[in-house]
């Protein structure tokens, strides 16, 4: 081997025994991870946030936002058509029940009902006649038509008998027998019809012909009643206390029972309607209080109550409407006012709560981590109400037990804890 070699054959060997030396320490005392172990048994500990469980009221309230609407609401239309006379009331005006919102001219409506009740008059009296039959002097009158007549007949009974003895004798002609006969057969006729006309005049009229008249006498009433009706319907009325909201017309103007005059609301009670999840319906009664805020009155709560509950869901939203009525007096909440309301379903003066961020789940499953001395035990919980950002365990850990709050998604069950303080 060449002498100037040999010192750096010597370095080359030197390097790869310090490198192997440096490789058996490695494996002998292992990562920083299994020092710490050597050192300790355990890994580093965890820090956490804890809250303690506590006894306390608590409250599960459905919340939601809606609008306020008027109580009742309605647009006003005339039932019959005609020229505006007048139009007495103007948008905000107050009306009470009753009054009289407009009026349409009734000139034609009346002179209708003169008209019909001047034709009932007649027809009253024509009915009145043939019930009371006849008069003394109509029936004086017939009778002696009836004698005059029976004397005429008479008269020519006599007269045939003599004619028809010459006219055998042949003394007289055939055309006196048969002028004679003509007389007789006249008068005789002459007496049916006048002894007829007295039976007629005794009896009265027929049963029909006064069944007829007393049917027209109805039907003239009944005209006379619907003339009448269409001549107070010239006049519209509020159908309730409120407040005009909306006015359409103007004197002048012709309508018919298509032409809407105003909009009329009642609000001196509101309400708004409420859409009751699906899972909250078992919970829900009427006469429930509700408390409502208004975006115009900040800081202020409004008292309502649920005054009616629908019977059937909507199919589109899965919910079920609750109309919840407020008192307003001052009128302070307008229709169309955006509120939020809340309304308690459910309360228990002493339960066991813990803040929600605490509960943990998977499917149906709910757990907890426990702090115990400086660990972590996990612990399954059945759960109760909810009023966010607490809720309620029924079953699980005890009063006065810590529960982690921060930190749970680095633990798991045993593990060495820390507990440091919220912030």
């Amino acid at each position: 081997m060449d002498p100037k070699s040999r010192p750096i054959w010597k370095w080359a060997v030197a390097l790869v025994l310090i490198a192997l030396a440096g490789l058996a320490v490695y494996r002998v005392l292992g990562s920083p991870q299994k020092q710490v172990q050597r050192r300790g048994g355990q890994r580093p500990d965890v820090p956490v946030q804890v809250s303690p469980v506590v006894r306390k009221p608590i409250a599960y309230s459905f919340r939601a936002t809606a609008d306020i609407v008027p109580l009742m609401e309605v647009e006003l239309f005339p039932k019959v058509s005609g020229y505006l006379e007048r139009i007495n009331v103007r948008i905000g005006d107050e009306v009470r029940p009753g009054q009289v919102i407009a009026q349409i001219d009734p000139s034609d409506f009346f002179h209708k009902v003169k008209e019909i009740e001047a034709k009932l008059a007649q027809a009253k009296a024509q009915l009145s006649e043939l019930e009371a039959g006849a008069r003394p002097e109509e029936l004086r009158e017939a009778e002696e038509a009836v004698k005059q007549a029976r004397s005429r007949f008479d008269n020519a009974r006599l007269q045939r008998e003599r004619v028809e003895a010459l006219f055998k004798r042949q003394v007289i002609s055939k055309k006196e027998m048969d002028l004679a006969d003509m007389e007789y057969n006249v008068s005789q006729a002459q007496l049916a019809a006048s002894e007829q006309r007295l039976l007629l005049v005794k009896e009265g009229a027929r049963r029909e012909v006064r069944e007829a008249s007393q049917a027209k006498v109805k039907e003239i009433e009944a005209l006379l009643a619907q003339e009448r009706i269409k001549l107070g319907q010239t006049s519209i009325v509020a159908p309730f206390r409120g407040q005009i909201s909306k006015r359409y017309v103007d004197v002048g103007a012709l309508v018919s029972p298509s032409t809407p005059l105003v909009t009329l609301v009642h609000t001196d009670t509101v309400k708004v309607i409420a859409p009751i999840l699906e899972k909250d319906i078992p919970r829900v009664r009427v006469g429930m209080k509700a408390k409502i805020e208004a975006q115009a009155f900040p800081g202020e709560v409004f008292e309502g109550r649920i005054a009616r509950v629908n019977s059937a869901l909507d199919q589109a939203t899965r919910t079920l409407q609750a109309e919840i009525e407020i008192a307003n007096p001052g009128h302070r909440l307008k229709p169309g006012m955006f509120v939020r309301l809340e309304i308690v379903l459910a309360e228990k003066p002493d339960a066991l709560v813990v803040p929600k961020d605490a509960v943990m789940e998977e499917g149906t499953a709910r757990w907890v981590f426990v702090v115990t001395g400086n660990q972590a035990v996990r612990r399954s919980v059945r759960t109760g109400l909810e009023h966010y950002p607490e809720i309620e365990i029924l079953e699980g850990v005890a009063e006065g037990e810590r529960v982690v709050i921060k930190g749970q998604e680095s633990i798991r069950n045993g593990l060495t804890v820390r507990v440091v303080e919220g912030g």
